[in-house]
């Protein structure tokens, strides 16, 4: 496994206005969020197992358990996860000066019991953001360069 995989750090896209850039296409993180739930739950429901005595969906099935005739074991969720290594892209936060590349990581979680679906999108740059200081301005002036020298 690669070493610099563990070390990435991602972080969870919580402002449903920033912005997503995959490829070709961009999408605001809320708009992702919609579609994400959207398909995972159409693809979740539209494919069916059957058999001579039922015709049932996936998520049906899923929804419960059964061992043998007198013991069934109810589901609580089902979960998706993209790929660990992330998929490539581009997020423009709000108030942030540009585009920064970087990696997602995509999880859909659907509770059998309320049938709600919740997504989750986080992201790790290729390089984080550099930090600047307020005093980064003032230490490049001339007056604390001779300042700094003279002690």
């Amino acid at each position: 496994m690669n070493e610099n995989l563990d070390r990435q750090k991602y972080d969870t896209l919580d402002d449903d206005n920033d912005v997503v850039l995959l490829g070709q296409d961009t999408f605001t993180v809320g708009r992702f969020k919609q579609l994400l739930s959207l398909k995972f739950g159409e693809s979740f429901n539209k494919y069916y197992v059957v058999t001579e005595s039922y015709h049932r969906s996936i998520s049906s099935l899923m929804s419960d358990l059964q061992i043998n005739e007198g013991t069934i074991i109810s589901g609580g969720d089902i979960n998706w996860n993209s790929r660990k290594e992330g998929i490539n892209c581009q997020v423009l936060k709000i108030g942030s000066k540009g585009w920064q590349k970087g990696k997602v990581q995509i999880e859909v979680n659907k509770n059998f019991k309320s049938g709600e679906t919740q997504t989750s999108i986080k992201f790790c740059p290729d390089e984080p953001l550099e930090h600047k200081s307020p005093l980064d301005d003032i230490r490049q002036s001339e007056e604390y360069k001779k300042l700094s020298n003279n002690n």
